[in-house]
């Protein structure tokens, strides 16, 4: 873009766009991104930068994908949505067969949302709204873990622990309880010196007997914490959760937001920890379903959930959707996205890459000051720097020799397009490391 078309641009940002997630005054002006072209994206200076976060861990199979771009061309051009609530459409059919294809046996049935807190929040409510049909009245408490996060929406907030993220939104709703994150507590000050003792089912059964297990409706985690600093639970997790769930009559929802479509080196987080066979009770999946070319999440459900809301006395169905839930041209999108991660086996990309740059960062910054860990699973990878300003520094000195990553609170995350070639992913880390290291040098 000359420079004569971005100064409106520019112009207008800064006196009209409200930015989320973002401090309002900043130092230096914004990054104005006009196009992008495989793992690449370029501003409006003609400067191109390899995406080392995927966009928001969303453009899964990268920028400018023409099979993708098609499939969203010949949509819209057909018919480009229609409320679900009495027709279906081909694309949202399709989709919904093809995402019960992905899943372990009786996940069978998908409601579309278009965002992962909007499934987040479907996914609460249909929890909820699964026992009171069946009687159970009093399980309303959703459990969550307390460094989990699980969208920006109400109950969203309302599960997610961080006073960052909860506070001055109240009051919050009632009905929620933070479980004690799988992660060694001594470690969060850093690692090494000790013996770890991560906290697990244990800890979860004493935690559920105090409010009383049979009032829990849902427990909803995230195979690996994502924004809440990239934890990657230890193995056995999820299996002692399920167990937990199976005793007290409790249903589990996985949050698969970040985690799903391949991310991790499974299509499913979930897979690493869970038996083959062996699933969730809720599923939600987003970000990479669609690969960031239009916004879609998905919710799939048990048979025997679904089939439970047959006897809902309102309606005989489920009292939540939305307007473009389902839209048929995101849905038809991630039709196209489906295929190519499938086609191209991209979660068995993301796992042999994702190991070359773990094993890369994990060595080359083992002694830097300015590093407490290096942690991940597939291309889901995390810095834990000293303080979120050095966290902030290092992500400024990246962008600055064309590597963009992302930043937040004390991690930075490493997290490209699954479409990334293990050449220039290790070019940037190795951008990424120089950056560490400068910082490092600051302490």
């Amino acid at each position: 873009m000359p420079a004569t078309q971005s100064a409106p641009v520019r112009r207008a940002d800064t006196r009209h766009l409200w930015h989320p997630w973002s401090p309002i005054r900043t130092d230096g002006p914004r990054l104005v991104l006009t196009g992008g072209r495989g793992c690449h994206v370029t501003d409006d200076t003609g400067r191109t930068y390899l995406d080392l976060r995927a966009g928001t861990l969303n453009a899964t199979v990268g920028y400018g994908e023409q099979r993708v771009v098609d499939a969203i061309v010949r949509q819209a051009g057909q018919l480009m949505t229609w409320d679900l609530a009495e027709v279906t459409t081909e694309p949202a059919a399709l989709l919904a067969e093809r995402i019960a294809a992905l899943m372990p046996p009786g996940l069978t049935r998908t409601l579309f949302c278009n965002s992962g807190s909007e499934g987040i929040e479907a996914a609460i409510k249909i929890a909820r709204m699964f026992h009171w049909i069946g009687g159970d009245r009093g399980r309303t408490v959703v459990a969550s873990w307390a460094d989990g996060y699980h969208g920006a929406t109400t109950a969203g907030i309302a599960a997610t622990g961080a006073a960052f993220r909860r506070d001055g939104a109240g009051p919050l709703p009632d009905g929620f309880l933070h479980l004690v994150t799988p992660r060694c507590p001594r470690c969060t000050a850093g690692p090494g010196g000790h013996d770890c003792r991560v906290p697990g089912t244990a800890e979860w059964e004493e935690q559920l007997a105090r409010v009383g297990a049979h009032r829990v409706a849902a427990i909803v985690v995230e195979p690996v914490l994502s924004v809440g600093g990239v934890i990657v639970p230890p193995h056995g997790t999820l299996a002692g959760l399920r167990e937990l769930c199976d005793r007290h009559g409790i249903l589990l929802i996985a949050d698969e937001v970040a985690t799903g479509i391949g991310r991790t080196g499974h299509m499913l987080g979930f897979q690493h920890d869970l038996a083959p066979g062996t699933g969730p009770d809720i599923v939600v999946t987003s970000k990479g379903l669609t690969g960031g070319y239009a916004p879609l999440a998905a919710v799939t459900v048990r048979e025997s959930v679904y089939e439970a809301f047959a006897d809902d006395p309102y309606l005989g169905g489920l009292r939540h959707g939305h307007t473009t839930g389902g839209h048929a041209t995101a849905c038809a999108a991630a039709l196209a996205v489906l295929d190519i991660v499938e086609g191209e086996d991209l979660p068995a990309r993301a796992a042999a890459t994702g190991r070359v740059l773990l094993e890369y960062l994990s060595a080359d910054l083992a002694d830097d000051p300015a590093v407490r860990e290096v942690r991940g699973r597939g291309l889901l990878i995390g810095v834990e720097t000293a303080s979120m300003e050095a966290a902030q520094e290092v992500s400024r000195l990246a962008q600055a020799q064309g590597v963009l990553v992302r930043a937040f609170g004390q991690v930075v995350t490493v997290a490209p397009p699954l479409v990334v070639a293990e050449d220039d992913a290790l070019d940037g880390v190795r951008t990424l490391a120089r950056a560490l290291r400068t910082v490092g040098g600051a302490w």
